[in-house]
């Protein structure tokens, strides 16, 4: 009895310790200062092609006709204890109406999703309810539709490589890997309609994918995931990309696989937040699997690709220089093919 009762107290106290430790790598922010430094401004302007940041990999693009968003994630389940645990999660849609109703969205032709990870796919399929979207990703992100009520014909299930054309962006999911040794557990799919509440662990991996975005003024890459598919981006092209910088390995071999293969030169670092703070808290870096300060050490030795840092919420013209004089006449909705 007194062996169990110490290992007991040997138990608490080391998860007492795991919890300051937490706390104070919460509280440690390598990195912030050079993200601040390499902010990216300019203002939108009728007709452009604008992009807007709402934390993690959640990625709104408008063109002033049309909009997609991808990864939207606004719920944010707080705290570091409930993940390690594997608790119930379940979309916050007040908070998730509310979020979308701060930022001005009120319309979406099409919410995008990289792969089914909660931070990336659980509040898809409510922000496609709520805002009229199509629902694009693989057979388990239907499935977090489905449980989210979304009826089956706004819901379509991508193929690599095909071609999905809204209003005047040109959409490509291509083939990808999830960072991290285990590639990217919980790997495997969702089988059926994942209703909520359900465990962080449910949300498993499904397809995970690079979105290419084309676009008269330019061409974006959506690379929410810092792992890749050796050769998969090989003869596209991407002025711009997103780069998720969680789990970094190998700086060098990651930028060659993504950003060197689509001949970008400009890179706008995602997926660094805590996303176990609400959004309005201030952004700090996930603590232990985002070291900031690492990525851009790294970036100074690749001086002729231009880092850009986007505010949070803040919508910036992406290409300034190829914004078309004059706003264009409302499209109404897009036509989705």
């Amino acid at each position: 009895m007194k062996l169990l009762r110490g290992l007991l107290i040997a138990v608490v106290v080391l998860l007492g310790l795991l919890a300051l430790a937490l706390s104070w790598l919460r509280t440690q922010a390598p990195g912030l200062e050079a993200y601040q430094a390499h902010r990216y401004e300019a203002a939108p302007r009728p007709g452009a092609l604008t992009a807007t940041w709402y934390g993690v990999s959640a990625l709104l693009l408008c063109d002033g006709e049309h909009a997609i968003l991808i990864d939207p994630f606004f719920t944010r389940p707080e705290g570091l204890l409930p993940l390690v645990l594997n608790r119930a999660i379940e979309p916050d849609e007040p908070r998730i109406a509310a979020a979308l109703l701060a930022a001005r969205i009120d319309k979406l032709d099409a919410v995008l999703v990289s792969h089914s990870h909660y931070d990336h796919a659980m509040d898809a399929g409510v922000v496609a309810k709520l805002t009229g979207a199509m629902l694009l990703g693989s057979a388990s992100t239907a499935n977090i539709g489905r449980g989210a009520g979304l009826p089956d014909g706004r819901i379509r299930r991508v193929e690599p490589g095909e071609p999905i054309t809204v209003g005047r962006f040109r959409i490509r999911f291509i083939a990808s890997r999830h960072a991290g040794a285990s590639g990217g557990r919980p790997t495997g799919d969702i089988t059926a309609p994942l209703r909520t509440p359900a465990h962080y662990l449910d949300y498993k991996l499904g397809g995970t994918y690079s979105i290419l975005v084309e676009h008269p003024q330019g061409s974006v890459l959506h690379h929410g995931s810092a792992g890749w598919e050796p050769g998969a981006l090989a003869g596209l092209h991407a002025d711009l990309v997103f780069l998720g910088v969680a789990l970094v390995d190998d700086l060098p071999a990651y930028l060659r696989e993504t950003v060197d293969l689509v001949g970008a030169r400009r890179i706008v670092p995602v997926h660094w937040d805590d996303f176990t703070l609400p959004l309005d808290q201030p952004l700090r870096p996930f603590p232990l699997v985002v070291r900031l300060d690492r990525f851009f050490s790294g970036m100074a030795q690749r001086p002729e690709i231009q880092v850009q840092t986007l505010e949070l919420g803040r919508e910036a013209t992406l290409f300034p220089a190829s914004v078309p004089s004059g706003a264009p006449a409302s499209a109404g909705g897009a036509e989705m093919r």
